[in-house]
């Protein structure tokens, strides 16, 4: 469920089901006053005893269309949409930040016209089960008020190397937003792992990413 300022929604294991999708995620009221997204996303580097390779998380956004096409990925490789109304801060390879080690600003209004879902999505690009990536969470937070809609604690969900946080669909009234993702193909999900992975030996991209049919 979404969770409201002050509140913390833990994550859940979810198992696929045999058409490879996410299960039933939950719906949730327009949000009129919704311009202007940030998600965050932050994990803590292993504790220096644990003899192990440093866990590295990704922060995604991917644009679809209305028949559920990707239009464009915005991550680490590919900093901003060809509009300038989603941009990411930036690599993290450590998880030292204080903060938001990652962020992905999403402005609502100047998005293009053809976009009809949003979807932030985080990948494991070190290969490292959620659970074992120590303070591992994310939010979606209105930029401005800075109320957090979605908070997610990774470690909780076991298993897991990539999840769909959010997502956030226009319509008359407003923005809906639905917690953990809409139906999002996994063979999708992990075609977006294979990208941020890719990405991190690679030049920063700025082609489209299409989905495989």
């Amino acid at each position: 469920m979404v969770a409201r300022q002050g509140a913390v929604h833990s994550g859940r294991t979810r198992v696929p089901d045999p058409g490879g999708k996410t299960d039933q995620a939950e719906q949730h009221d327009f949000l009129t006053d919704l311009n202007e997204v940030v998600m965050g996303l932050h994990w803590a580097p292993a504790e220096r005893r644990m003899i192990t390779a440093a866990a590295d998380l990704d922060a995604m956004c991917v644009l679809f269309d209305a028949q559920d096409r990707v239009l464009e990925v915005i991550f680490h490789g590919n900093t901003r949409n060809t509009e300038g109304s989603v941009v990411h801060t930036g690599d993290s390879r450590t998880g030292a930040s204080l903060w938001d080690d990652e962020r992905i600003f999403v402005f609502l209004g100047a998005l293009p016209k053809l976009v009809s879902k949003v979807a932030f999505v985080v990948s494991s690009a070190s290969g490292h089960p959620f659970q074992d990536v120590r303070g591992a969470f994310c939010h979606i937070s209105d930029r401005l008020s800075e109320m957090a809609w979605v908070r997610v604690e990774l470690t909780s969900l076991v298993g897991r190397t990539a999840h769909v946080v959010a997502t956030l669909s226009p319509g008359e009234d407003g923005w809906r937003m639905v917690d953990e993702g809409e139906a999002i193909n996994h063979r999708l999900l992990a075609d977006l792992s294979l990208l941020t992975k890719s990405a991190k030996a690679a030049p920063p991209l700025r082609a489209c990413f299409q989905r495989k049919q």
